[in-house]
């Protein structure tokens, strides 16, 4: 991670859009999150771009895509001990061009790129980029025993391993555009870790976490990684992992981070941030104001500080991004929901030093 990573409250986003057309969706992104613009995933327009689809092609051909049932399936037509040694071969064997966004399972990309490239440098200084978590990867993937390939160990860390190829291609194809980096890896999953429908030991999670994020950063050392997780979960496990970022819904769940204060000390001593989810997205009424979503947000850092942290470590180690992905809403509140997240972005800034 850079040393001078210092966001102080930059906005972002987290991934889907809910448009059908590639360009309204980058230019609705460009033009309200002119520091880190983030390229659109759009499930509207397929199967193909559903977040547990889009990244099949790295796992190939340990994982295949059934776009009819839109599940992904465990290397169909193959045997299991084959479909690993393929899947391995491909990561040894140092061609990343299968691990890139295909135009056919993600069509905001390659649009997003031009017009990032065609921009002034000084206009996107960041751009960011996401990828499927390995957990939430593998939790949707069913061997032919019927249970999930998360509960197989040597299939769980080859997926693991082969997103965080994904990840580091994906961040070598956007640092070509002139610009600083940043990824997300989209852990939903992990917002029902310690339930009974998530029976996984902590220590796998964080060694799953950390295999991904080994292989992006031996291919990417220079790439800010975060890990966005839409509801509540154990924090300190991603900062173990060895997380730049946390992303979560501090609009709904801002408290429960404060429950790890150490964690949260470990993270901005090694220089990472804190992306606070200051806008509802599911929860969105129409209703919220800029003002009132950052005094929220103001009063859970308000909190840290008087748990012992510095106002000034608080703001400079800052980013302010929507709850959740929007692309299970329409384009009006979608829009709604980005305005929202670079007016909180600007008067967490004038407020907040």
């Amino acid at each position: 991670m850079p040393e001078d990573f210092r966001p102080n409250f930059m906005a972002t986003g987290i991934g889907s859009l809910p448009h059908r057309d590639p360009l309204t969706a980058v230019a609705d992104v460009t033009g309200r999150l002119t520091e880190m613009p983030y390229w659109p995933q759009l499930p509207a327009l397929g199967p193909a771009e559903d977040m547990n689809l889009q990244y099949v092609a790295a796992l190939e051909p340990l994982v295949g895509a059934d776009l009819a049932s839109r599940e992904p399936k465990a290397h169909p037509g193959l045997g299991r001990e084959e479909a690993l040694a393929g899947l391995y071969e491909r990561l040894f064997g140092g061609d990343t061009a299968g691990f890139t966004p295909r135009a056919d399972q993600a069509a905001g990309f390659a649009p997003f790129c031009r017009v990032i490239a065609a921009a002034p440098t000084a206009s996107f200084p960041w751009v960011k980029g996401h990828v499927t978590g390995p957990l939430t990867q593998a939790a949707a993937v069913l061997g032919h025993d019927g249970k999930a390939m998360l509960y197989d160990d040597e299939c769980a860390e080859a997926v693991a391993r082969a997103l965080g190829v994904a990840l580091a291609a994906q961040a070598g194809q956007l640092a070509a555009l002139g610009r600083r980096v940043m990824m997300f890896l989209d852990e939903p999953f992990l917002s029902g870790y310690g339930s009974a429908f998530t029976p996984i030991n902590r220590q796998r999670v964080v060694d799953l976490l950390a295999a991904c994020l080994e292989e992006a950063r031996q291919r990417a050392p220079w790439v800010v990684i975060g890990i966005h997780c839409c509801g509540n979960t154990d924090w300190a496990m991603l900062v173990e992992a060895g997380a730049d970022v946390l992303n979560l819904d501090s609009a709904g769940f801002g408290r429960h981070l404060l429950l790890y204060p150490e964690a949260l000390r470990a993270l901005f001593q090694r220089g990472g941030a804190v992306a606070w989810g200051a806008v509802p997205t599911s929860e969105y009424t129409g209703r919220e104001t800029v003002e009132g979503l950052w005094a929220h947000t103001r009063d859970l850092l308000t909190q840290l500080e008087a748990m012992g942290f510095e106002r000034a470590q608080l703001a400079a180690q800052a980013m302010v991004t929507p709850a959740c992905g929007l692309g299970s809403l329409d384009e009006a509140r979608a829009r709604a929901i980005l305005d929202l997240t670079a007016g909180v972005s600007a008067l967490a800034r004038r407020d907040y030093r």
